[in-house]
């Protein structure tokens, strides 16, 4: 059984392992699904080049790591000041044994390693 670091840590890699996402995919390959719903995603995708997709696919990359970040920073701070917590296998998360976890994942999300 893992103790409430690993799982802590467990946890943010895990968003880490979520920050790509399906856009990047669709944008760089065959377009959104095929519904009415996206055939105005998918006539501005056709029209641009390679280059301009991977433009997009960074900024649609980056909004989500932003909303993560955020979320992570909302609930950082309500378990600061109203005293939320998340637990797992009973166990609390220990969520400020480094940083906050919104600067966790964006450390991790950068590369770098946990810290001892």
């Amino acid at each position: 059984m893992k103790n409430e670091l690993e799982l802590y840590k467990s946890f943010i890699d895990g968003l880490v392992g979520l920050k790509d996402g399906v856009l990047s995919k669709w944008i760089l390959e065959k377009g959104y699904p095929n519904t009415d719903e996206n055939k105005d995603i998918n006539e501005l995708l056709s029209t641009l080049s390679d280059d301009q997709k991977a433009v997009l696919v960074k900024m649609v990359t980056n909004a989500r790591i932003s909303g993560i970040h955020d979320a992570l920073a909302y609930m950082n701070e309500k378990m600061d000041l109203e005293g939320l917590v998340i637990s797992q296998d009973g166990l609390p998360f220990p969520y400020d044994s480094f940083d906050s976890m919104n600067y966790d994942f964006i450390s991790r999300c950068e590369g770098d390693e946990w810290p001892e």
